[in-house]
């Protein structure tokens, strides 16, 4: 048999726990557009405009923070199990 012939299959499943990872990150997309927006460059002279949107961005982030660090946990689990099957 020649090393062209000698792929290991990837179940099923694993490719759709990594798609589904990927689609939690893709989630994210419109909403850090709001962040995009506040860190443009333009300044407001509003303060409590200024306080208001630096709030929010500031929630947004730490949320984004938690549930990227969580996917990314659960990705490089999920490629490890696909690393560990092919070794057995």
């Amino acid at each position: 048999m020649s090393k062209e012939q000698n792929l290991k299959a990837v179940p099923y499943q694993d490719i759709l726990d990594v798609r589904s990872e990927l689609i939690k990150l893709r989630s994210w997309q419109k909403s850090l557009v709001y962040l995009d927006e506040f860190f443009d460059g333009k300044v407001t002279r509003n303060k409590k405009d200024m306080r208001m949107r630096y709030y929010s961005c500031q929630q947004l982030y730490q949320v984004f923070s938690g549930d990227f660090e969580e996917v990314l946990k659960e990705s490089e689990e999920i490629v490890a199990r696909m690393i560990q099957r092919n070794k057995v």
